[in-house]
């Protein structure tokens, strides 16, 4: 009779135990789930994304980092939920474009990080930050993004994979991401400039970018009027001597690549297609049809 009443008292210890630990997980994937909104088209295109290239899907979880920067004045951030024993994954950071706050693009960090990139939206110190500015920005964000990495209270922390990094941006920001990722050079896997102007307000490009060694990847649209590609984006790519790939829309203006843009779905396949060649060594981008978006030209060197 002993026996059995330790044993039954030892089988109700283990039921307890394994209640305990159970809601335990519960509170904190609760705890965890509720550190940020995001907006859920953005999940939903990654998602349609991934299922097509057969890549691995993501829960996605945001967060706000303290930034302690000259160089930028705060952060939106997007990670995957990934397991303990998960190898780490790449990052993103992006800079916004002239006036444009962080937020209007929100819709790329559940894009991306539901195919398992951390993505670093930056906020700009001023609304009409300079081209030199932004590109700053960018570069000092790859050092954020590291430390990050390193930072023991971050949700990120050793779980990112440094050299496994990209870097994107908008109309001013793309032209300037350009500009960082001559400075960077090895530091960077990939820079994305999305509908990019040149140079700073009135001015015109002169240069060149022949000694860029980073693999490109240039989206542009035929009706942006802000930015026209024959000045900004084609210019831009035809100057470039490396490994290059230029996607230009048939319809969509300067701002077809924020929250509002008609193209979303179609011009997230060609970003997160590259992303995944260049960063994890896929082969997404040589066999990608154009998938119902209208392309008046798409170029890869």
């Amino acid at each position: 009779m002993t026996l059995l009443r330790e044993k039954a008292l030892r089988n109700a210890s283990i039921v307890s135990l394994i209640v305990g630990l159970v809601i335990s997980s519960h509170k904190l994937y609760a705890q965890d789930n509720s550190q940020g909104r995001y907006r859920p088209e953005g999940r939903q295109i990654g998602l349609a994304i991934g299922r097509e290239f057969d890549e691995r899907l993501y829960e996605v979880r945001t967060y706000k980092p303290t930034v302690n920067s000259e160089a930028f004045a705060g952060v939106m951030a997007f990670y995957p939920l990934t397991l303990s024993f998960d190898p780490p994954n790449g990052a993103v950071a992006f800079v916004p474009g002239f006036r444009a706050p962080a937020s209007l693009y929100e819709w790329w960090g559940p894009a991306l990080a539901s195919l398992g990139y951390s993505v670093f939206i930056l906020e700009t110190n001023t609304p009409t930050d300079t081209l030199s500015a932004r590109a700053d920005a960018l570069i000092a964000a790859v050092d954020f993004i590291k430390s990050e990495n390193q930072n023991s209270t971050a949700p990120v922390a050793n779980k990112i994979d440094l050299e496994k990094i990209a870097i994107m941006g908008h109309s001013m920001g793309g032209g300037a991401s350009l500009i960082a990722a001559t400075q960077l050079g090895d530091d960077i896997k990939a820079v994305i400039p999305l509908a990019l102007y040149c140079c700073e307000p009135g001015q015109s490009f002169s240069g060149d970018y022949s000694s860029l060694t980073v693999p490109v990847m240039i989206v542009a649209s035929a009706e942006d009027k802000v930015a026209p590609p024959a000045d900004h984006a084609k210019l831009l790519y035809d100057s470039i001597a490396g490994s290059k790939t230029y996607v230009e829309f048939a319809s969509g203006d300067h701002m077809f690549v924020s929250n509002s843009g008609e193209e979303k779905a179609a011009l997230s396949r060609f970003v997160l297609a590259f992303l995944k060649d260049k960063l994890d060594g896929r082969s997404h981008l040589e066999s990608l049809d154009n998938a119902g978006a209208k392309l008046t030209l798409l170029l890869t060197e």
